[in-house]
């Protein structure tokens, strides 16, 4: 916790990128997404009040990210129940039981919207459209300078995704008219905490994000659905450990090879 970078930092950061998004989706969305984030918000920061004052920690404004997240990708015909259900899960399997933000394998956000996609598949998840892709791409921009979001991630993600749409026989700009996606690139692909943390790795686990991307929209749930970014961050987030420890041996037996 000492200088100015620490998790809260970080996570103020995130939030601050996330405003153009908030504006933009509550125009696209409607008053149903803020009601969507005031329940999830409520139910995420009671779990972390409840594991934080175990720990004598505070609040962390992450909690802001993860119910946003599951506003605007929960959105259609979900009931309040569900998200109730769902950010339960999603923060105490996906956060606080590995000791909160900073410490988790899998986005909670993520784990939360697989939950909810996973527990009640009847329910229909809209997308949004390109205001909120618009957005999404300042608040980048914004994660880009501070260097919360690496450009290594986002320039792979975004390769793998037009290269896997190219090779599907699709067209490669069109996924960047959809806000969902756009908005799960920057966001949950490109957590700082679920990513890959080495050089190597995070060129393979963008180019793996992204590719899943395209193979999920294009072949299953369609490119609009919010599905194909949320099952594709699940997954490169499982693989992410794997890619920094392939990093870690080539460089190590390259140091060892050049001190022989």
């Amino acid at each position: 916790m000492r200088g100015v970078w620490h998790r809260d930092t970080v996570s103020w950061i995130i939030v601050s990128a996330m405003l153009p998004v908030v504006v933009a989706a509550s125009l696209d969305l409607g008053f149903a997404t803020m009601q969507r984030f005031g329940v999830a918000l409520a139910v995420i920061s009671f779990w972390q009040g409840v594991f934080l004052f175990t720990r004598a920690q505070p609040l962390s404004p992450i909690a802001l990210v993860t119910a946003f997240a599951v506003a605007v990708l929960a959105s259609g015909t979900t009931e309040m129940w569900q998200i109730v259900l769902a950010a339960s899960f999603g923060t105490v399997i996906g956060e606080q039981i590995f000791g909160g933000w900073g410490r988790n394998v899998v986005n909670a956000g993520v784990v939360t919207l697989a939950f909810l996609y996973f527990a009640f598949p009847e329910v229909l998840h809209t997308g949004t459209g390109p205001l909120v892709a618009i957005a999404a791409g300042f608040g980048a921009l914004l994660l880009l300078v501070m260097g919360v979001l690496s450009w290594r991630i986002a320039v792979a993600a975004t390769m793998g995704l037009v290269l896997a749409t190219f090779a599907l026989g699709q067209d490669p700009a069109a996924p960047f008219l959809e806000g969902s996606l756009v908005f799960g690139l920057v966001f949950l692909i490109g957590d700082p905490v679920a990513s890959a943390s080495t050089r190597m790795g995070r060129w393979a686990y963008g180019a793996l994000a992204g590719a899943l991307v395209a193979i999920f929209g294009w072949a299953d749930a369609g490119i609009d659905a919010p599905q194909a970014v949320v099952f594709a961050t699940l997954l490169a987030s499982l693989f992410a450990p794997l890619f920094d420890a392939a990093a870690v041996a080539v460089a190590t037996r390259k140091w060892r090879g050049g001190h022989a």
